[in-house]
């Protein structure tokens, strides 16, 4: 069966058409629409997780707190110390504070499984990757999560911060 490009597809049909095509890609999951309120995100492909607009799963669920499944349950006060480092990093630089920071498992550091001192920063549907936070509270929360339980190959964490 041939491939076809979509936008190819749609830029080809008649409006009835194109209503058409779109409903059974919504049907099929090969699209999806975004489900948040404040949102008009339509057309997203099935490999997008999130909406590229304002950051939403395909639940609908703003971006929260998620780590592995291979990875804890990581126990609350751990989680709040990390966050509180957080908190206090970006406001002590008078930077915009993201809606979440995601860290991943690194072992750059002589085959020590660790969460890296760089993390990704999400601020609604865009993503700033390599944050360096290292040398501050932020890693030092880091070695108490690594303390508790070492990542392993993709693992990753993702903390939402309070606005």
């Amino acid at each position: 069966m041939p491939m076809l490009e979509l936008s190819e597809l749609l830029d080809n049909a008649t409006a009835g058409q194109a209503q058409a095509i779109r409903a059974a890609l919504y049907a099929s999951g090969v699209l999806w629409r975004c489900r948040n309120p404040s949102c008009s995100a339509e057309d997203l492909p099935r490999q997008a997780r999130r909406c590229d607009r304002c950051g939403y799963d395909r639940q609908g669920r703003p971006r929260g707190d998620s780590t592995s499944l291979s990875y804890g349950p990581v126990p609350e006060d751990l989680l709040s110390a990390l966050r509180e480092a957080l908190v206090e990093w970006f406001t002590y630089r008078d930077r915009p504070r993201p809606d979440a920071v995601t860290f991943h498992y690194t072992d750059e550091n002589d085959g020590a499984h660790d969460w890296s001192d760089y993390g990704d920063l999400h601020f609604g549907g865009r993503t700033e990757h390599d944050c360096d936070f290292s040398f501050s509270g932020v890693a030092e929360a880091l070695v108490e999560l690594t303390d508790f339980e070492a990542p392993s190959a993709r693992d990753e964490i993702t903390l939402a911060l309070p606005r």
